[in-house]
């Protein structure tokens, strides 16, 4: 560990930082620490495990953080093995017992998408929800999965490239790797979905850069093909209601329908 790096954050911990993660100066450069909390576990967690034991459906357990120090000794291994493969995350700086320093990773690609969709600029944001899809696709050419490939998870770094962060949740010890990554594209269709609902076209863009660099035979398809199989019951059930249900149901019927008219053209 080092010394000079610990006492620094200890010392800005003192004072009160009012986030869970916040920025630093430190070796010219900007860092972010990330403090440990405590384990997520709800309800719907445990009504999550039942219905992946009832459908046999792996991608349905939940992924919840242990939390704690194991909580971010499960964080700090994934950045190394995704780095090591060659995925773009940030540097492991440090690891102490309540917090881990990392490297700054770029801007929040969520916020460049908004920004550009406020200027207009709509080949802009097309691109980036693009790239998001083939970056997400490589990741899974690794052989691993995200866990929560949200756009607020992905960031755009100064050469242009997408990254990840935020890598609390670990479905590639919970689920086969395949659930596990059907798992990622479903949360990522629907981040689209949510974060841009008046722009259809981006859902289908990003979905559809997704299956071209992952390829239409790629293992992860399978599975994500039986869940939205399984989910078409729920799903014609609840179109006719579609004007009374909440704005995530609503994104959800949206996102469904688009994967579904793909996989099953």
């Amino acid at each position: 560990m080092n010394e000079q790096l610990h006492a620094l954050v200890e010392r800005t911990l003192a004072k009160g930082v009012g986030a869970r993660v916040f920025p630093l100066r430190w070796d010219n450069r900007r860092i972010w620490v990330k403090q440990s909390v405590r384990a997520k576990h709800k309800v719907w967690h445990r009504v999550q495990r039942f219905a992946a034991n009832i459908t046999g459906i792996p991608l349905l357990r939940p992924t919840v953080s242990p939390g704690g120090q194991a909580g971010l000794e499960s964080e700090a291994a994934t950045l190394r093995k995704l780095a090591q493969v060659g995925v773009l995350v940030p540097d492991l700086i440090d690891v102490a017992d309540h917090w881990i320093a990392i490297g700054d990773n770029g801007r929040i690609l969520k916020n460049c998408i908004e920004d550009d969709v406020l200027k207009g600029d709509d080949n802009a944001v097309r691109a980036y929800v693009v790239d998001a899809g083939k970056a997400l696709a490589r990741l899974h050419g690794e052989g691993v999965a995200h866990g929560a490939p949200l756009l607020r998870n992905m960031t755009l770094r100064d050469d242009g490239q997408i990254g990840f962060i935020d890598f609390e949740e670990d479905p590639n010890a919970r689920m086969p790797i395949a659930d596990a990554q059907a798992r990622d594209v479903l949360l990522f269709v629907f981040s689209i979905q949510r974060e841009f609902k008046k722009r259809p076209e981006l859902l289908r863009a990003g979905w559809q850069a997704y299956v071209q660099a992952a390829g239409e035979t790629a293992p992860q398809l399978v599975p994500l093909r039986k869940v939205v199989r399984l989910l078409r019951p729920i799903y014609l059930l609840l179109r006719p209601f579609r004007r009374w249900l909440g704005t995530d149901a609503l994104n959800g019927l949206w996102a469904y329908r688009t994967l579904r008219k793909s996989l099953y053209r």
